[in-house]
């Protein structure tokens, strides 16, 4: 859910961690999957849920980040 309303805490809303997600590719270059899945859940916590793909398919349709499926991995456009 893009949209948070007065119950969301903004920490686990998809543009924060889109954020946080694109920072650390960024600073990267490259990351594993897993790397950038452990990132953010140390970062924001374990309640992330289902919004670690749906910001990673936020950025994907926002052409930032390409998934390189031989490494399993993303990199910053």
């Amino acid at each position: 859910m893009l949209a948070p309303d007065k119950n969301t805490s903004i920490k686990y809303s998809v543009p924060y961690i889109a954020g946080l997600e694109l920072k650390e590719i960024q600073r990267n270059g490259i990351i594993k999957y897993d790397e950038l899945k452990n990132y953010i859940v140390q970062t924001v916590g374990k309640s992330v849920g289902d919004n670690f793909e749906y910001s990673l398919s936020f950025l994907f349709l926002l052409d930032k980040i390409a998934y390189k499926q031989e490494l399993d991995s993303f990199i910053s456009l």
